[in-house]
This record gives C-alpha cells, sequence and structure tokens, in this order.
C-alpha cells in the first residue's frame, strides 16, 4: 500500500505531517504526491484564501491522479468549514487538527456507505505528545514544542482552529532533540504557533528562554534555530541567549503586520510601532550580524494611504533580511471580516508588490555584505537541480551554493569561503 502527502502553511503543519508519517511507516509506503498511490493525504491551511484554494485544488489533483485512491483532507481548513470538503467528489475522510494526529485510527474505517466521513471535534486543550524519530526528506528537523495561541488579533483565524496556546513537556522535548541527534540531525528548527508563549501554562510557569537552556544543557544538538516569536515575547533574556550562545542560530523572525500604530490598534496586537523598533535596534546592536526576518500584512480594512506609507517607512529603516508580505484574508469567524472599508484587490497587489521589492533589495544588500568570507553552511540533501551545486544554510538564514568536486557533503556543516552572487541573485561559495 502507498501514501502520499501533500503538505501546505507553516513549520508546525511539517511537524504534524512528518507525525503522521512515522505512524503509518511500517504499514505503508511513502511515496511522492506526484505518483499513484493508494492514499493521498492533503495537510491544510487556512490562513488566506489563497491557502483555501490550493486545498481544494490538490484534492482534485489527487483525485484525477487516481479515482480509486482514498482521499483525506485534514488540519486547519476543515477545523474551520468542514462543508467545503464535502461537496468535492473523491473525499472520503475529513479530519480535524486534533484527529489528524492519530490518522492511522481513522484509516481502519473501511465502511463507504456515507462518505465521506467527518471527524472534526473541538480543538484541543492540551499538547499532543507522540515520539517521532525522523523527519522525512529533511536536513535539518521541525520539532513542534508549543501549539494553538490565545492572542486572538483580529485579522487571525489561527486561535479558532489551533485552540489555546499549550505547550509540551520539556523532558519530551529533550527526548525528541536526542532522538534526532541519534538519527543524525545537526540543526532542530523549535517551532510552534505562538512559540514565545512556551511554558505560560506550566505551574511554576516557565519560559521559551528557559528551554532553551535546558535543550543546551542536556543534549549534543550543534545547532539550535528558534522560528517566529511575537515582539511582545521576546526578552532581553532570550537576545542575550541567542547573542551568546554559539549552538544558536543567529537568525529571529518577529512579525510586524503593521508600521502604523492605528493599524495595530486594529489588528489588536500587543506592542506599538515605537516598541517594536526599539526591540528591532536593541537585537541587532547586541547581535550585528544577525538575520531578521519579518511579516507584514497589507490592505487591513481601513489601511489608507498614510497607514501603507508608515509601513513602508518603518520598513525601510529597519534591518530586516527577508520580509514575507501578505495582502489582507477576510477570514469569516474573525473580528475583521466584518470591519467595512475594505480595500480593493488592485490597491493590495499594489501594495504588496512594492514590499516585495523592498525585501527583495534588503535580502540582496545583506548578501552582499558575505561575498569574499567564510560562513559555516550546514548542506541540504538535496542538490540545487539547476547547478548541481550543493544547497546549503547559514545559521543566520542565508542560502549559498557551495561547489565541491567529488565530496559528498550533505547533512555537515562545513566553512564555505563565498565568491560572488549570479545573475539569479544566489550566494555562490566553495568548500573553504
Amino acid at each position: 500500500m502507498k501514501i502520499a502527502f501533500s503538505t501546505l502553511g507553516c513549520k508546525i503543519n511539517q511537524y504534524d505531517s512528518a507525525l503522521m508519517k512515522e505512524s503509518l511507516k511500517e504499514r505503508f509506503q511513502i511515496v511522492s504526491f506526484d505518483d499513484i498511490a493508494d492514499v493521498y493525504v492533503i495537510n491544510t491551511c487556512t490562513v488566506t484564501a489563497k491557502s483555501d484554494y490550493q486545498s481544494r485544488q490538490l484534492v482534485r489533483r489527487a483525485v484525477k491522479k487516481n479515482e480509486k485512491a482514498k482521499i483525506v483532507v485534514a488540519g486547519c481548513y476543515p477545523q474551520s468549514n468542514p462543508e467545503a470538503f464535502m461537496s468535492i467528489d473523491g473525499v472520503d475522510i475529513i479530519l480535524g487538527n486534533q484527529e489528524k494526529l492519530e490518522l492511522e485510527k481513522y484509516l481502519e474505517d473501511t465502511d463507504k456507505e456515507q462518505l465521506p466521513k467527518v471527524y472534526v471535534n473541538k480543538t484541543a486543550d492540551a499538547f499532543f505528545h507522540s515520539d517521532i524519530k525522523i523527519f522525512p526528506n529533511r536536513t535539518r528537523a521541525v520539532l513542534k514544542v508549543q501549539d494553538g495561541c490565545s492572542a486572538f488579533c483580529a485579522f487571525c483565524i489561527v486561535p479558532y482552529v489551533r485552540g489555546k496556546a499549550r505547550s509540551a513537556k520539556p523532558e519530551w522535548v529533550i527526548k525528541q532533540i536526542k532522538n534526532f541527534v541519534d538519527a543524525g540531525y545537526k540543526e532542530i528548527v523549535l517551532s510552534g504557533v505562538s512559540l514565545g508563549t512556551y511554558g505560560k501554562d506550566f505551574s511554576p510557569p516557565r519560559n521559551l528562554s528557559w528551554l532553551v537552556k535546558e535543550i543546551l544543557e542536556q543534549t549534543a544538538i550543534q545547532r539550535l534555530r528558534i522560528s517566529s516569536v511575537e515582539p511582545e515575547d521576546v526578552t532581553d533574556e532570550l537576545i542575550d541567549l541567542v547573542a551568546s550562545e554559539n549552538r544558536i542560530c543567529k537568525h529571529l523572525h518577529l512579525p510586524l503586520q503593521s508600521g502604523d500604530d492605528r493599524i495595530l490598534s486594529r489588528m489588536k496586537r500587543q506592542y506599538n510601532s515605537e516598541y517594536f523598533k526599539n526591540l528591532v535596534l536593541k537585537i541587532t546592536e547586541k547581535i550585528p550580524n544577525i538575520g531578521l526576518g519579518t511579516d507584514v500584512i497589507v490592505g487591513l480594512p481601513g489601511e489608507d494611504e498614510t497607514a501603507y506609507e508608515n509601513s513602508v517607512r518603518m520598513i525601510e529603516e529597519l534591518p530586516f533580511t527577508y520580509i514575507h508580505v501578505f495582502s489582507y484574508s477576510p477570514r469569516r469567524g474573525t473580528e475583521t471580516f466584518n470591519f467595512k472599508e475594505r480595500i480593493s484587490e488592485t490597491v493590495k497587489k499594489e501594495r504588496s508588490k512594492r514590499l516585495i521589492e523592498i525585501g527583495k533589495r534588503k535580502s540582496m544588500t545583506f548578501k552582499e555584505g558575505y561575498i569574499n568570507k567564510t560562513v559555516d553552511a550546514l548542506i541540504e540533501s538535496e542538490k540545487d537541480k539547476k547547478t548541481g551545486m550543493f544547497k546549503g544554510l547559514t545559521g543566520n538564514y542565508i542560502k549559498v551554493l557551495v561547489k565541491a568536486d567529488k565530496v559528498d557533503l550533505r547533512n555537515k556543516i562545513v566553512p564555505v569561503k563565498t565568491t560572488k552572487i549570479d545573475n539569479t541573485g544566489q550566494l555562490i561559495g566553495e568548500v573553504g
């Protein structure tokens, strides 16, 4: 029996898919989503209308690939709106976010009298602990240490589909990282829906810095990367940890969302533009070479030209090394869904395009600063298809293509002497 997975959205979804694969690897041969399979699993995202559309298209693609296959739709989209898939021919099983983590159980239901079968219950109150030993087809392993969110930003559907903030037991986290180290992984990416709230639900409360220290003390992981953290959760202690510990990647991702205080207030974000700016300047002062990413949303209802220009000005001023730009997408059930003053799609596209170009320029400037320098890069398992060179990633999140003749560098952290940026914007180097 063959099973294929397609995963949309965030690193948390990537981890959840890895967990599903782990539970089924003894029963199924896991194949590419492009192959003919007996079961197709689409682990969906519903953050935007575009991700909803992509999820539906993947279902239709799977049905077209093999009409006799069992089609499973799982995750955030059906958690929010299971009805969206009930009318699509070929769908057999619809699972919510909690149910998908027990996929094996639901695949055993062979009754076909009434399809699709819908298993979508309320979001979980407790963190789902299940062991995982490998992260398929990845050089870097993602570890979900926190799930859910209790912030309820006005535009965001995530708390409704992922549930309240909850944390993984620290002893389980340590065990999982030791599993990954034993399996040969050199880098672990700590991830969570609201990662910076880790441990706040414990008694007594803990925090992310405490967890990071425990990991460094109790495991031999060579590189530890911290994924997206909300600005209000970035403490001085966490900044000092990233600055001082060589095993922690010099890389943070801080979602800005808007550089305008009125829009931030409408979004129900927990900071203003001055707080965010001061935080970034503090971080870059203590960690000069840090890779610093951000998210920004354009077109929230009520975002006039002044508000947009405030975002542009702030992004121009701050030393981001990459930017993820999103057009506002109305999500039913969120507060902003009923906001008036909608922004046209044409205006949103224009605003997005301008910010994307700023992001490209900032990314290029950051990479140019590393020409003729030696950097440590973790080499990925798959080579670059166009050039045949190895693909590497530095601790501060710069992608680099590495020349190496007759040497297999995969899954090794190696010193790379960078030489140039090619005509596609790729940083090129050779083993130093």
